[in-house]
């Protein structure tokens, strides 16, 4: 017998479609995911490397200041010059170069203001840059407390006017009496002038007047080029800042580093003693003879009845008042460059006959060959101030040739004459070290750099760096600035600031 075949029922494939979309929207939505992941995973990645980047440019921060506050660095692997180091400074390889970017590096650059030596207005060079070669402003002021000699300069530099140079001195000075055309709490309605030292350069964009333009030029990105954009129709510049500095120390050392000798100490003994260890038996002699007896200038003719004496002379007498512990009428105040032009008047021999003569001898230093020859080992060794620290004065190894230009006295024939003249400079050496190669080498009078003398010096212990982070193979780019105090070989960092918003700058030097 046969079944009939069973029938069944017809049913739709809606699940089987539902179920198809649920695997489609799942699908699309786990792509999604992983696409998601995949994003957030490159940011991650590339933000690591931007911290990366930024460490490997603090790294080259800290390189700088354990390069510049060793002196064995200083003198044998940098050459003592700091400021165009191609092989100490650029593409520096921060652990190892194996792996895909080829492992973290840095470079530090400078740029420098090349006056009106070049058609091109700024280089740029591997090394740092000593803050020394500008005008701290706090120290300035306590220099001259009036202001007067701040004034003076900055009226001197690029685009300054007298309205805007009384308005910093206003700034800066501690008292509320307005200069002539400055400005006083009277001038502010948000806030009052500090009426102190400055804590940073940035500061001065408070004061009355001044801009952003002014202080920083239209070198926005701070890389000395002229990137498009930047000139606005004018000179393509980087303002004040490149002449204002509030940082800055100067250590009463010499060449060498050791101390110098304050020649106005009590004990006219010892000071008679280590005077000539230091530079000659004639200048101590002298030196002891113009604290102790009469002094007159050259520059009027002698008394009558006087004769010329010399050196033995002159020691015979120092010799016999040291041990009669003769008492000192004076100090050789402010300047060493005091003893020249002078002359002093020995005391009467005892017997001497009441109508001899009496014996004149002129200071060695009246010599201009002489004061030459013998004045970097004067300044070097000896100085007439007591203390630990001088205010920090103008580098003048350093300082851009417009900056020279504002000490009182130096025409700008001057100052190019030194610009010409520092280019042959040895590094290291007691005409470097106190800025007396003005007068050895550039020509520059004694009497101009005697005035000028309280405010420039050799010497420099604070540099500002700019540091570019990066790799050796493509990837983010980071760039800091900094001013490193070398601070006796224990360096410190006084300023940090991250320049890396304000663009690349500078193509690394990959290789």
């Amino acid at each position: 017998m046969i079944l009939p075949a069973k029938s069944y029922a017809q049913r739709d494939g809606y699940v089987l479609i539902a179920v198809l979309l649920v695997i489609v929207v799942l699908s699309l939505s786990a792509y999604q995911f992983a696409d998601s992941m995949s994003a957030e995973y490159r940011v991650a990645y590339r933000s690591m490397e931007a911290a990366q980047a930024k460490a490997h440019a603090i790294s080259g921060v800290h390189y700088a200041a354990a390069a510049l506050a060793d002196p064995n660095t200083m003198a044998n692997v940098l050459g003592n010059n700091p400021y165009d180091n191609d092989q100490a400074f650029s593409n520096v390889t921060i652990g190892s170069s194996d792996g895909a970017r080829k492992g973290g590096r840095f470079a530090l650059l400078n740029i420098t203001d090349n006056g009106d030596a070049s058609t091109e207005k700024f280089t740029r060079k591997y090394g740092v840059t000593d803050e020394g070669g500008k005008i701290s402003l706090n120290a300035m002021m306590r220099i001259d407390s009036s202001g007067e000699s701040l004034h003076a300069m900055l009226t001197l530099l690029p685009n300054m006017t007298e309205e805007l140079a009384d308005a910093i001195v206003d700034w800066l000075d501690d008292d509320e009496d307005q200069r002539a055309s400055g400005a006083e709490a009277g001038a502010y309605t948000e806030y009052k002038p500090k009426n102190g030292p400055l804590s940073t350069i940035d500061e001065l964009l408070l004061v009355r007047g001044v801009t952003p333009e002014l202080l920083y030029g239209n070198d926005r990105n701070r890389n000395g080029i002229p990137d498009p954009g930047e000139s606005n129709g004018g000179d393509f510049s980087r303002g004040w800042s490149d002449y204002l500095t509030v940082y800055g120390r100067e250590l009463y050392v010499d060449s060498t580093g050791a101390p110098r000798y304050y020649v106005n100490g009590t004990t006219l003994a010892e000071v008679n003693q280590k005077i000539a260890e230091a530079v000659g038996q004639a200048i101590a002699d002298y030196a002891i003879a113009y604290r102790l007896y009469t002094v007159s200038s050259t520059l009027i003719p002698m008394p009558s009845k006087t004769v010329k004496g010399g050196p033995a002379e002159l020691n015979a007498a120092v010799q016999q008042s040291l041990k009669s512990s003769g008492k000192a009428k004076r100090t050789i105040a402010n300047s060493l460059l005091t003893l020249v032009n002078t002359r002093v008047t020995l005391p009467r021999a005892p017997g001497a006959l009441p109508n001899a003569p009496s014996v004149i001898i002129d200071s060695p230093l009246n010599s201009p060959e002489y004061l030459k020859t013998i004045l970097p080992m004067l300044l070097d060794k000896l100085t007439c101030k007591n203390g630990y620290e001088f205010n920090p004065r103008i580098n003048v190894n350093t300082a851009p040739q417009p900056l020279l230009a504002v000490l009182p006295g130096v025409t700008p024939e001057d100052a190019a004459a030194a610009v010409a003249a520092r280019a042959n400079l040895s590094p290291g050496t007691a005409e470097y070290a106190t800025g007396s190669w003005l007068v050895t080498q550039a020509g520059m009078r004694p009497d101009i750099f005697r005035q000028i003398e309280r405010y420039i010096t050799g010497y420099t212990q604070t540099y500002r760096v700019q540091s570019i982070g990066y790799f050796g193979r493509g990837g983010p780019v980071a760039r800091v600035e900094a001013v490193i105090d070398i601070n006796g070989g224990k360096p410190r960092i006084v300023y940090f600031r991250d320049l890396t918003e304000l663009g690349l700058g500078f193509a690394p030097p990959r290789q």
